[in-house]
């Protein structure tokens, strides 16, 4: 008899192939049968009508602060996510010495805007080196499981010290120290090496991160760190198509995955397709190429009590109304005179001021390299490509839901419409922009980077830029536009969209004992009332460490998440079962 049989499902199993009518049956934290007339169980589900798919594999998350203070690694958990990759970008916590520990807090803040204060209250240092930090993850169960990768900024700076956050070369010694860190740290269970090259990747005193200009011989010692530990994954932010030359070289080596982030870039927008026909032809040569992409552009939430709105650096606005409590800061608004010296205040506060109402590192405008007068003059110039989202959101909105559209309808200036809209609803309406992957006004090109074979499925920033999006859906969203809603283009085959995101995340981070229904695999899954499937919008919630906040998002259509075969999400609720471990190195089935 089987501890868990699962009868009548709809099953998707993770490879690709057709969706087919079967029972599963498991045992302890493995798929014993699949298929039809499986035995009994001592549990019984009846799945009818309904999804079976693999548990989520969620490869590109910052989930790196938070797994130190929640073991369910919300709002993943409600998602159908069983298996989490952290340690993305080039940052993370290890290694480190203690009095780099703050530095390392402020870099997450200002890369990946998670409040330092939230840090500084929930992280227990308990580690230097990457093995060291390892074993304090080990020691405590989470609802998923969860690894992470050796980061370039942490393990520039324990080697060269300062000279580590310059652009500057590391020497012989520092380049054959990384090495054997990065072979070290693969070795004790990472699943691979991230680092960035991204231009909005920086401190907050305005510098690029410790790796964005490494050179070859450092990306050379690096990748020789991986083959050395036996393989893994090279996760990059940023461009690389200006760097094929090194991709070629140093990554052309046994057991290395490339796995930069792509989207259609808004500048040349055009130029995804040149990449996707680069990279076929890069796997066919033996290159393991397989790019992240996400379901949907990359973009940024907007509302009063975010980490940016248009109003957040105007004098007046600081002055007047940005210390109030949110209910009272949208009644003070609403007046007349308020609105009329807000509006007529200039759009960036002057040198020396500090914008009030959030501890994001970019609102202090003195700040060397800030990028937010940049951003915020952007936003502003631009409303016909800022979007009221709604609720339920919609992200792949028209023009006619734009901010300009609004100001057009009710006769008033675009920045009138961005205070009309904000001020709304207790201040509740929420604003999105795209900086990438909307340049064609649609998500058509998303749907050809989802859609390919090299592509694999991420970018849920899940743990990451709290008080300015709430990706962590991303899976769910996937599921329900893609395969469902979709109204202004084609849709997607539930198999391929499954398969992205649990076969082929695993085959990407070599973890080939999940991802697929199929006996001897971990029982990791999905029980999903596709009908019912739904993502409502956003909201913003106090509930990280020191009262910090973030947005959240609460998925509905989880019948049961089931996670190394024990039920950790029923009827979208969580039942307190704490299943998941670190994840240390690749694995077989």
């Amino acid at each position: 008899m089987h501890d868990i049989t699962i009868r009548n499902g709809r099953i998707i199993d993770g490879s690709g192939a057709p969706e087919f009518r079967g029972d599963i049956g498991i045992d302890g934290d493995r798929i014993a049968a699949v298929g039809v007339a499986v035995g009994p169980g001592r549990r019984e589900i009846d799945a009818a009508g309904k999804l079976v798919t693999p548990g989520w594999i969620d490869v590109h998350t910052h989930m790196d602060a938070q797994v130190s203070w929640d073991p369910y690694l919300t709002p993943s958990c409600w998602s159908g996510v069983t298996t989490v990759v952290m340690g993305n970008c080039g940052v993370g916590f290890a290694p480190v010495r203690a009095p780099e520990r703050d530095w390392v807090m402020d870099l997450m803040d200002a890369v990946e805007d998670i409040p330092a204060s939230a840090m500084s209250v929930g992280i227990n240092w308990a580690w230097e080196t990457f093995p060291e930090y390892l074993d304090a993850l080990a020691d405590q169960p989470r609802v998923m499981d969860f690894a992470t990768q050796v980061p370039h900024c942490t393990l520039r700076t324990y080697v060269m010290g300062d000279r580590g956050a310059l652009d500057v070369e590391p020497n012989e010694e520092e380049l054959a120290h990384m090495s054997r860190l990065v072979r070290e740290g693969i070795e004790a269970g990472a699943l691979g090496f991230s680092t960035s090259r991204a231009m909005v990747h920086r401190t907050k005193e305005g510098e690029l991160i410790p790796g964005t200009f490494a050179k070859y011989p450092e990306l050379a010692a690096i990748a020789q760190g991986i083959e050395d530990a036996g393989g893994g994954v090279f996760e990059l932010a940023g461009g690389f198509m200006d760097d094929s030359e090194w991709i070629r070289e140093v990554l052309a080596r046994p057991g290395i995955t490339f796995s930069p982030l792509m989207s259609q870039g808004s500048r040349n927008p055009q130029i995804w397709i040149e990449i996707l026909d680069l990279l076929t032809k890069a796997n066919e040569a033996g290159v393991r190429i397989l790019p992240q992409v996400s379901g949907r552009g990359t973009g940024f939430l907007m509302n009063l009590e975010g980490s940016i709105h248009p109003f957040m650096l105007r004098p007046a606005y600081n002055e007047l109304v940005a210390d109030l409590p949110i209910r009272e800061r949208v009644a003070k608004m609403r007046d007349p005179e308020i609105r009329r010296q807000i509006l007529e205040s200039p759009d960036v506060a002057p040198p020396g001021s500090v914008a009030q109402g959030s501890d994001h590192p970019f609102l202090v405008d003195e700040t060397p390299g800030s990028l937010l007068p940049g951003l915020v003059k952007m936003v502003l110039s631009d409303a016909a490509h800022v979007f009221i989202l709604g609720d339920p959101p919609n992200y792949e909105p028209e023009e006619s839901d734009s901010v300009a559209a609004y100001a057009r309808r009710h006769g008033v200036s675009d920045v009138g419409a961005f205070y009309d809209i904000l001020t709304a609803n207790n201040g509740e309406a929420l604003l999105w922009t795209n900086l990438a992957g909307y340049a064609n006004g649609n998500l058509d090109p998303q749907r050809a980077l989802i859609t390919h074979p090299y592509t694999r499925s991420g970018l849920s920033d899940a743990g990451a830029h709290v008080g300015a999006l709430c990706d962590a859906h991303m899976p769910t969203w996937n599921l329900m536009f893609w395969g469902r809603d979709r109204t202004r283009g084609e849709t997607i085959d539930l198999e391929t969209i499954v398969y992205k995101q649990t076969g082929a995340n695993a085959d990407l981070y070599g973890l080939r004992d999940r991802g697929m229904l199929k006996p001897t695999l971990r029982t990791d899954l999905n029980i999903i009332d596709f009908e019912r499937l739904a993502t409502p919008a956003p909201y913003m919630a106090y509930d990280l460490p020191d009262n910090a906040k973030r947005f959240m998002q609460r998925p509905v259509g989880y019948v049961n998440t089931i996670c190394a075969g024990e039920v950790t999400l029923e009827d979208d609720e969580r039942t307190g079962a704490l299943p998941g471990r670190l994840v240390r190195g690749a694995r077989g089935a």
